[in-house]
């Protein structure tokens, strides 16, 4: 073996030892802020997209995000004895992974009710991307099991199509080493939007100066009917609950730009009527953001909250939970 031959292999295998080293470097750090161990997905007869049941993980932050038995993002209990509150809604009742579930607006409400010495089964059915006609088929295969209904989301779910999990999202199985989940993190946010044009208005994601001569059109005729499509499941919904004798609090949930809340759109507050007069009990959410508060502490982003902003929004509802519930519980202790 002639000495320039040697001299190739040591530097090829020094090369070889020193990208095997960063990998492995890189492996420890993305497991260290809580990567490789995703919340797995799949695909529900009712909800459709959904997290699969019996999972606890400690993700970013050290968070941990605990699927209990039924498919629910809950600390529990679930008990006889327990009175069952269902939160519907998309990543804003979620949460996400940063933030642990005992922080969730939906814990923080159910605390408020525990602390008068009910026991509380807060059973969190939040799931990214999901529209309101996803949240209300939840909502109909529990209807027998819940005592309560907390539906907050932002306006966009009325848009949404009926979330199911795809080929690139969300993850179906676990990985075997935490970069390939920043590998399909930085593909699926980075790399894919490259090829799309950012926009603002709903549905221009699709509209380009290649489009078909009307598309723009037929696209407006088809988010109309999905709208409409949403707004009436969640009418149809809300309806069976009060038949039933569930009380209902529902909302909008704020967006933020910079410093300040963004106003609903008309079409949204003629919504927020229809419920109200329905007897479905009104949160305000943006007037929890509206004295004083620092909206970059409270948000993540322009719609997901922070643990301040869970705390915040879960105090609040807590309140109204409480107003919902004192003429039955009084009337209880009385009789």
């Amino acid at each position: 073996m002639t000495k320039r031959l040697k001299s190739i292999l040591l530097k090829s295998g020094y090369s070889v030892l020193v990208c095997v080293i960063i990998l492995i470097a890189l492996e420890f750090s993305a497991r260290a802020i809580g990567l490789g161990d995703p919340i797995i997905y799949y695909n529900s007869a009712w909800g459709g997209l959904r997290p699969l049941p019996n999972q606890h993980v400690s993700r970013l932050k050290g968070s941990t995000v605990t699927i209990d038995v039924n498919g629910f993002r809950s600390k529990g209990p679930d008990s006889e004895n327990a009175l069952r509150i269902l939160y519907l809604g998309d990543s804003v009742t979620w949460g996400g992974s940063s933030v642990d579930d005992e922080k969730l607006f939906s814990e923080v409400a159910a605390d408020v009710l525990r602390n008068t010495g009910l026991e509380i089964y807060a059973m969190n059915s939040g799931v990214n991307g999901t529209s309101l006609s996803n949240q209300a088929e939840i909502f109909m295969q529990w209807q027998d099991s819940v005592d309560v209904v907390v539906w907050l989301f932002p306006w966009n779910d009325a848009y949404r199509a009926y979330a199911a999990s795809g080929l690139l999202w969300p993850p179906n199985k676990r990985p075997l080493f935490a970069l390939v989940e920043v590998i399909d993190h930085v593909i699926r946010t980075r790399w894919l939007t490259s090829f799309r044009e950012q926009t603002s208005a709903a549905g221009e994601e699709f509209i380009s100066p290649e489009t078909p001569a009307g598309y723009e059109q037929f696209y407006e005729t088809v988010l109309a009917d999905r709208t409409r499509k949403n707004l009436r499941a969640l009418e149809q919904a809300v309806q069976i609950a009060l038949r039933d004798g569930i009380p209902v609090v529902a909302g909008i949930t704020p967006r933020r730009v910079g410093n300040r809340l963004l106003s609903f759109p008309a079409e949204a507050a003629d919504v927020l009527r229809l419920l109200e007069g329905l007897g479905v009990q009104i949160m305000d959410v943006a007037a929890v953001f509206s004295s004083g508060v620092n909206l970059e502490r409270a948000f993540i982003d322009e719609v997901h909250f922070t643990t301040e902003g869970h705390r915040l929004v879960g105090e609040a509802l807590g309140s109204e939970l409480l107003m919902i519930l004192h003429e039955p519980m009084v009337d209880e202790g009385d009789s």
